[in-house]
């Protein structure tokens, strides 16, 4: 019997879709690419530690519904975040609120006058070379993963309300990583097919219906349905990794409005909290949370207090990835492990003594994401809703770069518009009949 609705990829944002369609008893067919789900959602569990290691996505942002409503059923246990923060510029450690410093900047865009990039409204203001511009043009570059001088200013604005509304200025993880998500999308899932290591190749579509083409070694495969739900990440939309025919030239259209992030994330596993004993000289980092530091491949790194783990993360965003490309996992381990040195440089040989391991997953060149996670660039405000829009009632799309209230580039975000696919489907099917 044909199905009724193909779901392409399974992300996070594909598996919400799959479990409300399921659930209300439509027949639904998950082709993945990857030889696992989760897409952009990667746990690993690593022995001698409580937490896992995310090697994607790590944090909940703020309260939002799609995640706090489940945390219970999924078994999320959020624990808040939190601690003090600190700069190091190679020779000093210091207390610093860099998201003050940043913010001191960033509260003052607006969307009133013409869309710009970040960095024109810098050199607008004459702040470019101002030390709290720094601070900000590091925040973009951070957390947004973005290049100052092509995220839009109106989509930043648009992110800054979309975070007040959620408490986004709070931090959370799941206490034992996402796997837990995933495993209660499994659960919602029984007894629906998924097939890894399905990468389709090719869409034909018409209001009849979509066929899918996948290869598997030199064997074709067609799989037929009534709709498909299309959760490609952003930048294999871009480029053109699956064929459609017809063509759908006003998504790429769309599609090139926005950008991919660039972002590689490095976790090093120690004995012990090395840095929570205290030193001579330097401040008691025992409840340290964030430090930033003036490093040209990891300038920023997290714990996970107040949970005592002995987990460090590397953050290497934008330019900063773009010096790790081509290099090896024993590589890019060992420059985090002098990245660090250089950041904590009295606790040189602690790093050195206690390191176990590091852990990374090279996104950029992983052939089914291509990047981290997408921004708008400048002037390319109502893409994401192009971009998300149905077509022909047979082709629909989710994941995170079509969401547009401000919560792409978010775990959240992506299961929105999981759950919007799922309805646009059921509307066109009860329509249909």
């Amino acid at each position: 019997m044909q199905d009724d609705v193909i779901i392409i990829g399974a992300g996070v944002s594909g598996l919400a879709a799959a479990a409300e369609l399921h659930e209300a008893g439509l027949r639904v067919r998950i082709l993945e690419a990857r030889d696992r789900i989760g897409g952009r959602v990667w746990s690993l569990p690593v022995q001698g530690v409580e937490q896992a290691v995310e090697l994607g996505a790590e944090f909940i942002h703020g309260k939002p519904p799609e995640l706090f409503d489940i945390a219970k059923q999924a078994r999320l246990d959020p624990v808040e975040l939190g601690g003090e923060n600190f700069a190091s510029d190679g020779d000093r450690v210091r207390r610093f609120d860099f998201f003050q410093h940043s913010e001191s900047v960033l509260n003052k865009l607006d969307d009133k006058a013409p869309d710009r990039s970040f960095l024109e409204f810098l050199r607008e203001h004459g702040a470019e070379t101002k030390p709290d511009a720094q601070w900000a043009l590091r925040y973009v570059r951070g957390f947004h993963a973005a290049d100052p001088g092509l995220i839009s200013v109106h989509a930043m604005v648009r992110e800054g309300e979309a975070e007040e509304e959620i408490d986004g200025d709070k931090q959370f993880r799941p206490s034992h990583g996402y796997q837990a998500l995933l495993d209660w999308y499994l659960k919602r899932l029984e007894g629906a097919p998924i097939e890894v290591n399905h990468a389709v190749q090719h869409v034909s579509w018409s209001s009849d219906g979509v066929a899918t083409l996948t290869m598997q070694g030199n064997v074709r495969r067609y799989t037929m349905a009534s709709k498909a739900i299309i959760t490609l990440p952003l930048a294999l939309l871009q480029a053109g990794a699956v064929k459609f025919h017809p063509d759908l030239p006003e998504k790429w259209t769309a599609a090139n409005k926005l950008a991919m992030g660039k972002v590689l994330r490095v976790t090093l596993q120690f004995r012990e909290r090395f840095w929570a004993v205290k030193k001579d000289g330097p401040p008691d980092l025992h409840k340290m949370h964030f430090l930033m530091a003036d490093d040209d491949y990891f300038p920023t790194w997290w714990t996970m207090h107040p949970v005592e783990s002995p987990l460090l993360v590397g953050w290497a965003p934008d330019v900063c990835a773009d010096k790790l490309r081509g290099m090896s996992h024993e590589e890019v381990v060992a420059q985090a492990k002098a990245s660090l040195q250089r950041a904590l440089p009295m606790y040189a040989a602690e790093i050195t003594n206690s390191f176990i391991s590091g852990y990374f997953h090279d996104w950029l060149a992983d052939p089914y994401a291509l990047g981290a996670y997408s921004y708008v660039k400048a002037g390319g405000l109502g893409a994401q809703e192009a971009l998300a829009s149905p077509v022909a009632d047979t082709l629909f799309f989710a994941g995170e770069a079509t969401e547009s209230q401000g919560h792409h580039a978010t775990v959240h975000g992506a299961i929105a518009t999981g759950l919007r696919a799922a309805e646009e489907v059921k509307r066109a099917l009860t329509s249909r009949r």
